[in-house]
């Protein structure tokens, strides 16, 4: 008896440890128009028999599911399915899903809808390309950074791993705008320069805290303004109302910590914070001889006393710091060396209301300070040659509303307002050596203010086409004209629920920079226009993958520009570069064309991938009148994207980047040595480009389930070949030589995420 008892108390304890771990799905099911819950919508996990229905207040709740990804279905009686990929179940956590259904169109004859796991409906016309918290957190080579996640894609171009700028459809870094929870956002990089540029490979949104992003490069809706390429539309999560969580990561560049949980049962909040170790990684980063740190600290609150109303408050808080000294400046050929601090803060609320079942609204305030002091010394008379110390207040006001005014149209309208009041205290000093520079220097204040009002008109016409009709109206106190930017955009369904033909046209204003307009030598400003043509082809190639191409012209006038040249002055597209002259002038004029080719697979089954590439041409025509390469006119750009996961608990993940040279204008090395001054051949302006860029990142990823916690640990290669990718050229007085700005060599990136 002493025996079998003991065995049997064995086999036990050999069943709880080998049992298979279990999760939990969550989530709300609402009607996507008017934003209340559905009650008794159908919930079902594929390929078995495990399901559920939504409660009265459209919440739901799988519990004992088997440890794993699955793919869920969504539906209710008269509304489309909803599909959903890749939901990852595991113990000791979970991620919430908002759920939006939308009503479906009364069909007569007897027509079947298949599946399709590719979001699209009448609310949401434009076309974008949507990632979730997960797409964010596995893509190789991202270090989980919005902007390198969303250079994935066929119309944006890079820089490639050392900044973060975005050159979307042959745009600058400047031309694109970012909400998150309807509150704008003035920047969402650290180290950001005084050109407009980044100049680090970190920005400072995290991305454990976004639930979604709907990214629009293919035209945009009448409701975002002032930017000409690009916007990006996040929503950050809200936290768990029902018990309190964590998660800490310590990963590419830093060690961050992100708590969520309930404060009573209509509050809950969600905050992070992160702090780096770049420092350490500066060398292998090729960070020009400086040393870069940054933090930042986010948070987000919410308090809903009933389903009508809820209300967000959103604070977002970041610095950063690059610092060369003398030495790193020497160890790289610099001739300068100094400091580039910024400082920023984001405080904002929003107000969603839900009027009835046929709209809501949601309004918003928020308060943005930046502050900027960039500081350079010349190394060898430790003299200041460059300085520029900007503290911007922005005041926003942005309120939106969605009412369904029939059952196939949509009515969405609203208005913005933003004060901008800027600081800027500015010099660029000769150096000795130099004789065709001239001096700038001013300090003064700026104050503009932006009024908008806009509207848009969805309608279903008869089952194949959706028409958006949209008009922008803005006006600011610097220009005696009211800008008007109609936007439209026709979807034409070719092969019920598999080909689709878009097409749309649009108009699209962004302000001249405000520290153009704070240096008085300039003539009045105008705000410049581009005005966008596209067609795009879509098709399912089965539910879980779509493959499309898409056509575009890009024309920009009333740019900002240089009105001559002389032998120092080079005719760069400033949109590109915001660099400082006197006298610039609201007469550039650009264009960019472009043909795109998209392949996108979720993971349904036990692999998901991205296949894009895509040949374009933007130019710009340069005060001579001369068709000149922007600064970023690569020609051609090609990604591959791909993970593995044949089980729940390891994923091998890869991405492969190939694009065209980077334009640049040839150095006289000559006569920089003879000037001791960078000479470049301004006659042969971005005529030269540098080799192909090429780059191959590699991603393992394993997770553990324990007692109380997920363990997941990931390490990753970028460059795995080592590339000698080249960046740019640059006279270097120190050595005499033209020397080279590197990308990152080949690094090792490890790190571990712990959920508890």
């Amino acid at each position: 008896m002493f025996i079998k008892n003991r065995i049997s108390v064995l086999l036990l304890l050999f069943s709880v440890l080998n049992a298979e771990p279990t999760g939990f799905v969550k989530g709300k099911i609402i009607d996507i128009n008017s934003q209340l819950p559905l009650v008794g919508a159908n919930i079902v996990i594929k390929s078995t028999s495990i399901g559920t229905i939504s409660d009265d207040d459209g919440y739901f709740s799988i519990e004992d599911i088997p440890n794993g990804n699955y793919s869920i279905s969504v539906s209710y009686i008269g509304y489309k399915t909803v599909y959903l990929s890749d939901i990852w179940v595991r113990p000791n956590a979970y991620d919430f899903l908002n759920v939006k259904l939308e009503q479906s169109i009364i069909q007569i004859d007897d027509i079947t809808v298949e599946e399709n796991f590719f979001k699209k409906s009448l609310v949401n016309e434009f076309q974008s390309v949507s990632f979730n918290r997960d797409d964010m957190r596995r893509s190789p080579g991202s270090g989980q950074e919005i902007t390198r996640i969303i250079n994935t894609l066929p119309s944006v171009a890079s820089v490639g791993e050392n900044r973060q700028d975005m050159m979307v459809r042959g745009g600058g870094p400047t031309e694109n705008g970012f909400l998150i929870d309807n509150i704008y956002i003035p920047s969402i990089s650290h180290f950001q320069q005084a050109d407009g540029r980044s100049n680090g490979p970190v920005g400072i949104i995290n991305t454990d805290m976004v639930e979604n992003l709907d990214f629009y490069s293919n035209g945009f809706s009448s409701k975002y303004g002032n930017k000409l390429s690009s916007f990006g539309d996040i929503t950050y999560r809200s936290g768990n109302r029902e018990k309190s969580e964590g998660y800490g990561l310590l990963g590419m560049g830093g060690l961050g910590f992100l708590i969520e949980g309930p404060v009573s049962n209509k509050v809950s909040y969600i905050s992070s914070f992160r702090m780096s170790y770049l420092d350490i990684i500066a060398d292998a980063i090729n960070a020009s001889g400086g040393m870069p740190s940054y933090n930042d600290f986010q948070t987000k609150i919410d308090y809903k006393p009933n389903i009508y109303n809820t209300f967000s408050i959103l604070v977002i808080a970041g610095g950063s710091l690059y610092d060369r000294d003398k030495k790193g400046a020497l160890d790289v050929g610099e001739s300068e060396y100094g400091e580039l601090k910024n400082n920023q803060l984001t405080i904002g609320i929003n107000y969603k209301r839900i009027w009835n079942e046929k709209a809501y609204s949601n309004t918003s305030l928020s308060i943005s300070n930046k502050y900027s002091k960039v500081n350079f010394s010349n190394i060898n008379t430790d003299s200041l040659v460059f300085k520029n110390i900007e503290e911007a207040d922005i005041f926003n006001f942005r309120q939106i509303n969605h009412i369904k005014i029939a059952s196939q149209t949509n009515l969405e309208f609203g208005f913005d307002a933003q004060w901008t009041t800027q600081n800027y205290d500015y010099l660029r000093k000769l150096n000795d050596s130099n004789i065709f520079l001239d001096e700038i220097k001013f300090d003064q204040k700026v104050s503009i203010s932006n009024y908008s009002a806009f509207f848009t008109v969805k309608k279903n016409l008869g089952r194949k086409l959706i028409s958006s009709i949209g008009l922008r109206t803005d006006l600011n106190d610097y220009e005696n004209t009211t800008l008007i930017s109609p936007r439209i955009n026709l979807d034409y369904e070719i092969v019920n629920s598999k080909t689709n033909l878009i097409f749309n046209i649009g108009d699209y204003y962004q302000n001249p920079p405000a520290i153009y307009v704070a240096n008085k030598t300039s003539d009045r400003l105008k705000s410049a226009r581009a005005r966008q043509y596209s067609v795009c082809l879509e098709h399912m190639i089965t539910a879980s993958t779509k493959f499309s191409v898409s056509a575009y012209q890009k024309d920009y006038n009333n740019s900002p520009i240089l009105p001559n040249s002389n032998l120092h002055n080079d005719p760069t597209f400033l949109f590109d570069e915001l660099r400082m002259y006197n006298g610039i002038v609201s007469e550039g004029s650009a264009s960019s064309k472009g043909l795109e080719v998209l392949i996108q697979k979720k993971r349904v089954e036990n692999f998901y991938g991205l296949i894009g590439g895509s040949i374009f041409n933007s130019t710009f025509i340069d005060f001579e009148g001369i068709e000149r390469n922007r600064n970023h006119n690569y020609r051609y750009i090609f990604n591959i994207v791909g993970g593995y996961r044949p089980k729940s608990d390891w994923e091998l993940s890869i991405r492969w980047s190939y694009f065209g040279g980077r334009p640049y204008t040839p150095i006289n090395l000559e006569a920089s040595i003879s000037n001791n001054e960078q000479y470049s051949d301004v006659q042969n302006f971005n005529e030269n480009k540098t080799p192909d860029y090429h780059s191959l990142f590699v991603r393992y990823e394993r997770r553990y389930n324990l007692k109380k916690s997920n363990l997941i640990l990931f390490f990753e290669i970028w460059n795995t070949y080592n590339r000698e990718n080249i960046e740019t050229f640059f006279f270097s007085k120190e050595r005499d030589s033209i020397e080279k700005i590197l990308y990152f060599s080949t690094i090792p990136v490890g790190g571990f995420g712990i959920e508890f």
